[in-house]
Parts: structure tokens; C-alpha cells; sequence
């Protein structure tokens, strides 16, 4: 499993549905000597009983490869998604970038990455990298609600505004997590929080570019960079604000940096541009998954989320 602080490729299984002869042949060839074990099915009910035989090992990603079988493979998808020991793990789709309608179904259910062919080893790994980065980091979080959902549970009715201030991406997992649990769906809000804190650390307070993290991302330096940054003269006193009010009708969040802004609505819904990047989706999971409404003020310094009652 790769870690959230070492991004370097290490051991993976994948399990790839649907894939033909000749698609086969290309990902074994462009895997070739990566910590990447493979396994193919021919559809999804193969790979339904594949999955559920050995309930013990989880797969660390499952390639849907055959874009003719779109109804078939959602259906597989939603199956898995009603089950909590499967709806973490990434799903990679092939896709077609010209059907949209197709992509925000998948998209409604949890799907954030995607291949499109022909795709060079560079793409595929940096696909693969970000969909395994991004299902340590749901599991870590859902490690850590559950460590504090007893200590939640007893603020939920009595939390009615709260402000609070944090520094570090430790920080962003730690409130992420107490927050999320006061609202209806934790599991959810507490992967929108995190990643719009994150995101105001990185890209707010510390500016780092989206070019920067990707090269960053690429050599495993992401977080030493974050970390140095961190201590430069300019940056030591920056800070998070994250402001919480209980409404009648929702539970309101205000994340705030104090950085110099960015063009948020690009970041709101799918990209086709960013679809293989190795990150980029924190915004659109934030607002297509966490929150009922999110939305940006102060040229994006200022994100707000609504998660309804």
C-alpha cells in the first residue's frame, strides 16, 4: 500500500475487469517490472466473485477496461458501494471523453479516475498512484473517525458555533475528523474537509502551484516540501481558520487561508484536461460527494460547505 507521506510505487494489486487480448497484452507490457500485481476477469460477474472469495485481501484498485459493458460495470459499482469493506477502494475507469453523461453517472458514484486510450506508462502510473494515494488517505481518515466518534457523539447536539485555527496537514486530518462526525454522513463530509483544508495549506498558505505539487507528487517530496515551506520566514505565522455554525436547516463550514486566491470554478466538476493528473479532484469530491452546497468567496481564499439536516 503506498502511504500518504511516501508516494513512492510500492506493491499494488489491481484487479482489471474486461479488459480484451490485446489490452492485456499493453498493461502487462507498460507494468512490466512495477510492484504491480494483476489480476484479470473477463466481466463483472467474474470479478464480483473474485472480489467476494477472499474477503480477507482487499484489491488496491479496480480497473473497469471495458467501456461497451458502462451498464454493467455501474451496476457492479453500486453493489460495492452499499457494502463498507469495498466503497473505499478507487475505481479506475477507461473512459471516453465524449460522453459526458456517461462520466457524470460514474462520477454520482464514486468515480474519480480515469484512463483514456491510447495512454503512454508515464499516465498510467501517475493514475494509478493517485487513485492508491487517495484510498490510504480514506482509510486513514476512517481509522481515525472511528477513534473519535465516541468523543463527537457527545458534542453533536451541543456544538453550535465553533472557530478554530490550524497549521499542518496532521491538523487538517485531526479537525476533519471531529467535525465530520456531527454531521449526517461522516464518511463523506470527512473527505470534503479534509480536502479543502489541505488544499489551503498547500496551495493557500504555502503556494504551491498545482505544476509544483504535481512535479512534487512525481519524486516523493510533496510533504518535506510542504514542511519547509512551512518554516520560511514569510509563511510561520500562516494560518487556517475553520469556522463551524449549526443553522436550522444545515450545518455550515468556512474554511479560510491566507493565501493569494485561485480561479476556483474550474476545480468545481469533472476536467477532462486533469483526467489522469496525479491529483486535482479534491474540490470536485468536495462538492460532488461531501457537501450539499460548496461554494468560494474572497477569490477563493474562502470555501464554504453546506451539509443539509
Amino acid at each position: 500500500m503506498l502511504s500518504s507521506h511516501n508516494v513512492s510505487m510500492q506493491s499494488i494489486s489491481v484487479l482489471i475487469i474486461g479488459a480484451n487480448d490485446s489490452s492485456e497484452r499493453a498493461l502487462r507490457a507498460k507494468l512490466a517490472g512495477q510492484p504491480v500485481k494483476l489480476t484479470f476477469v473477463d466481466n463483472v460477474y467474474e470479478a464480483k466473485q473474485c472480489i467476494l472469495q477472499d474477503v480477507s485481501s482487499l484489491y488496491d484498485a479496480y480497473l473497469f477496461d471495458n467501456n461497451d459493458r458502462y451498464v454493467e460495470n455501474l451496476a457492479l459499482l453500486k453493489a460495492l458501494k452499499k457494502n463498507g469493506q469495498y466503497s473505499v477502494v478507487p475505481v479506475i475507469f477507461q473512459a471516453d471523453l465524449e460522453e459526458p453523461d456517461k462520466i457524470e453517472q460514474s462520477l454520482q458514484h464514486g468515480v474519480y479516475f480515469y484512463l483514456v486510450k491510447p495512454y503512454t506508462q508515464t499516465l498510467l502510473l501517475s493514475v494509478l498512484k493517485a487513485a492508491v494515494i487517495g484510498f490510504d488517505h480514506q482509510q486513514v481518515l476512517s481509522q481515525s473517525l472511528i477513534a473519535v466518534k465516541d468523543q463527537s457523539a457527545r458534542l453533536e447536539s451541543k456544538l453550535q458555533v465553533a472557530h478554530f485555527q490550524i497549521k499542518t496537514i496532521e491538523d487538517a486530518r485531526n479537525l476533519a475528523c471531529a467535525l465530520a462526525f456531527i454531521t449526517p454522513k461522516p464518511q463523506e463530509v470527512v473527505i470534503g474537509l479534509f480536502e479543502l483544508m489541505t488544499n489551503a495549506i498547500e496551495h493557500g498558505n504555502l503556494n504551491i502551484t498545482y505544476e509544483e505539487k504535481t512535479t512534487l507528487i512525481l519524486t516523493d517530496q510533496l510533504q518535506a516540501e510542504i514542511e519547509y515551506r512551512q518554516k520560511l520566514p514569510e509563511n510561520r505565522d500562516k494560518l487556517v481558520s475553520i469556522e463551524f455554525e449549526r443553522k436550522p436547516k444545515e450545518l455550515q463550514f468556512t474554511i479560510r487561508d491566507m493565501g493569494q486566491g485561485f480561479n476556483y470554478a474550474s476545480y468545481l466538476d469533472f476536467s477532462p484536461e486533469r483526467a489522469m493528473h496525479s491529483h486535482g479532484r479534491g474540490v470536485m469530491i468536495a462538492n460532488k460527494l461531501s457537501f450539499d452546497s460548496l461554494h468560494y468567496e474572497d477569490n477563493g481564499r474562502t470555501a464554504i460547505g453546506r451539509v443539509f439536516n
